[in-house]
């Protein structure tokens, strides 16, 4: 679920990129190497070395953070199939069978963004730090972390929707009493 959940906001986040990389007729880069950080830390930090990268790499599939890009493109390909199906709802089937081929053409294209998660650890973790986060996911608590998370992640996304829900609520109150104190009806 939780992977499902990511790949939707990962979706969404690209699909607004997309729109308005479109909209400015700016292309993207080529390959996520070619890309700039978002952050200006990341633009100082010092490129590490394979080695370090390779390690950083293995924290990040032990950590299950890889396996939460496996349906990333097949998100992206229906947001891409939702943009134009309304006004071709004629080619259905061959926006299927055009989406199936992409999906195949750009899955291998999760490993760009792998890769540059594992470069962003390695820019801040030392190869020792990340040998012992390493030994942590191989340790049985680190596994059980690894299984635990999407469930925690999904109950914790529930939670935050309710909350944020009833604190929404509450501070619309009390914007209505502090208004209406100043004879002020909303």
């Amino acid at each position: 679920m939780f992977a499902r959940m990511f790949a939707a906001a990962v979706a969404a986040s690209a699909l607004v990129a997309a729109t308005a990389a479109t909209a400015q007729t700016q292309r993207p880069p080529a390959t996520l190497a070619q890309a700039q950080p978002a952050a200006p830390a990341a633009q100082a930090a010092p490129q590490p070395s394979a080695e370090h990268v390779a390690i950083a790499r293995q924290v990040v599939e032990l950590s299950g953070a890889s396996a939460s890009f496996e349906n990333v493109i097949p998100a992206f390909v229906e947001q891409a199939k939702s943009l134009f199906l309304p006004t071709n709802p004629d080619l259905g089937r061959q926006f299927n069978e055009v989406g199936d081929l992409l999906k195949t053409e750009f899955q291998p294209r999760v490993n760009e963004l792998i890769q540059g998660i594992a470069v962003a650890y390695a820019q801040r973790f030392t190869i020792e730090e990340l040998r012992r986060i390493q030994a942590f996911y191989q340790s049985a608590d680190g596994q059980k972390l690894v299984r635990t998370i999407p469930t925690i992640m999904e109950e914790t996304f529930g939670r935050t929707q309710q909350w944020s829900q009833i604190v929404t609520r509450d501070l619309v109150a009390r914007f209505r009493e502090e208004f209406a104190k100043r004879g002020i009806r909303l």
